[in-house]
């Protein structure tokens, strides 16, 4: 999954951080169907401490381009878990179909994504559920080469209504360790949904929120905490898809 995907292994943490690069502010009244720019959550919505930044959708292309290279040198276990829907999807992504919120806080990088690209949630879910729910990722190059990341992913409830045609909402906590034993740790909550608009049109909804890095530690702790906390992120997806459908 990106900012917006995915995933929250190798690939998919790297493009949540890049999402904080990212903005356009909502706009729109409350009432009646919105454009495309209007679709994003307004900025009253967004959790107490967060604060929108600015940035721009050709930056975040770039900058995911560039991951998606990168993940060509990692190595997935089980290999049939790498990520595969983003390389679809981002190189379809443009500032005429796409509208993006970058929200930063203390704690972590908040990153909502609309756009008129379908995205392959199917996809997603192989890489993440099932025998993709604990995923190992061993980096060949770059500032982790030789580090062993490995992802967890646990599935979450999905967002209701009859405007939601395919979902897939997920808590993916990472653990790098680093190849002197030392670890970073990051948790992640992200979100994939296909929204069908009152006017029959289908959008893709991204709301990813990652914490922030937890710096260098001796080891990894028992616990990971989310970057927040779990039902008021359901509440969040669910007003993301609400309005998305208008």
């Amino acid at each position: 999954m990106s900012i917006l995907a995915r995933p929250d292994r190798f690939l998919s943490t790297m493009v949540v951080v890049v999402g904080a690069a990212t903005l356009l502010t909502a706009c729109g009244s409350d009432d009646g169907e919105l454009p495309l720019t209007g679709l994003v959550l307004p900025s009253d919505r967004l959790p107490a401490g967060y604060s929108v930044v600015p940035a721009d959708v050709e930056d975040l292309v770039a900058a995911n381009k560039r991951t998606l290279d990168q993940s060509g040198t990692v190595a997935f276990t089980p290999d049939v878990c790498r990520p595969t829907a983003d390389a679809a999807f981002t190189p379809e992504l443009a500032a005429d179909n796409t509208v993006l919120l970058v929200a930063q806080s203390d704690t972590g990088t908040l990153s909502e994504l609309v756009t008129t690209v379908r995205r392959d949630v199917d996809a997603d879910r192989r890489t993440t559920t099932g025998v993709c729910a604990v995923v190992t990722a061993v980096p060949s190059k770059g500032t982790l080469a030789q580090s062993r990341i490995v992802t967890t992913s646990t599935e979450l409830p999905k967002p209701t209504g009859d405007a939601v045609e395919q979902a897939l909402v997920l808590r993916s906590d990472s653990v790098t360790t680093l190849p002197d034993g030392k670890a970073l740790v990051r948790s992640s909550l992200l979100s994939n949904v296909l929204v069908r608009r009152a006017n029959g049109d289908v959008v893709t909804v991204q709301l990813n929120i990652g914490s922030a890095d937890s710096g260098v530690k001796p080891a990894a702790p028992a616990e990971i905490t989310p970057p927040l906390p779990q039902d008021e992120y359901l509440a969040l997806v669910q007003a993301a898809v609400d309005r998305a459908a208008r």
